[in-house]
Order: structure tokens, then C-alpha cells, then sequence
């Protein structure tokens, strides 16, 4: 039987997982070090967004574009999460995002594997991010090179 997602349920189905997250319950939010990411557990009132951010040394204010090129690579395909690039602080950071719905409620295993493939997806978002990035600064280095 479906159920009312809480953060109460939140936390116990990533435990189930081997995850502890900090709970900030004034405003519905879970906050865990997963593979050396920040992942948030945003509950709101008809999804659960699970986010992953990555912090870069690259200035908030440098003209590089290549994060937002490779985010843009990134959404055109499906990597089962989406990719932007936060640049709002002194340097940039690459967020990965996933969206559940919930508003018809979950039971637990439905939770707990919506849950689990939500971070599978931001996670291996942020190593396709990586990868692209990569390639474009070397596509970028051989183009000067000629």
C-alpha cells in the first residue's frame, strides 16, 4: 500500500542503503557524503528532489565555458539525471539532479528503489560530466595544436 513520503521514511530507506544522511527538518532536507559528492534530499510536496554537487576551483566570474558546454551534452542525452552548472558562489559547481514524484505516495520498496537509482543516476551523471569535460579539453588542446 502506497504511502505519505516523509523525511522520517527518507532516512530510513537510505540506511537500508548504508547511508546516513543529516536531517535539517525545519525545512525538509537530508544532506549525506556519498563517493565524496554533497547529496541533498530535498522533500517537497509532490516530489523529492535528490541532488549532487560538485565544487571546481574554476571562478564563478572566468569566461570558460566548457562546464556549460559539457552540461549541455549531458541533457541532450539520458543519463536519468539532469546537469547544471551553479554559479552563484566564488566558483562553480557542477549539480546533478533527479526529480521523483510522489504525490500518489510510495511504499517502501518503492521508495527505497526510487531512492537508490535516483543517486545511482546524479552520481553517474556527475562522472559523465567529468568525461565530457575532459574530452572537450582535449579537443580544444589538439585544435590549438594544429
Amino acid at each position: 500500500m502506497s504511502t505519505k513520503v516523509t523525511l522520517d521514511r527518507i532516512d530510513e530507506a537510505m540506511r537500508g542503503h548504508g547511508i546516513e544522511i543529516a536531517r535539517d527538518d525545519t525545512r525538509n532536507l537530508g544532506q549525506a557524503n556519498i563517493n565524496g559528492f554533497n547529496v541533498a534530499f530535498a522533500l517537497l510536496s509532490s516530489v523529492v528532489i535528490v541532488r549532487a554537487d560538485a565544487a571546481t576551483e574554476i571562478p564563478s566570474d572566468d569566461a570558460d565555458a566548457t562546464f556549460y558546454l559539457a552540461a549541455n551534452q549531458v541533457n541532450s542525452a539520458s543519463f536519468g539525471a539532469r546537469a547544471v552548472i551553479v554559479d552563484k558562489l566564488d566558483n562553480l559547481i557542477v549539480r546533478t539532479e533527479r526529480e521523483l514524484p510522489l504525490a500518489a505516495g510510495l511504499d517502501d520498496e518503492q521508495l527505497s528503489a526510487a531512492l537508490k537509482s535516483a543517486v545511482d543516476a546524479v552520481l553517474a551523471t556527475q562522472d559523465a560530466m567529468v568525461a565530457i569535460t575532459q574530452n572537450i579539453n582535449e579537443a580544444f588542446r589538439e585544435e590549438q595544436a594544429d
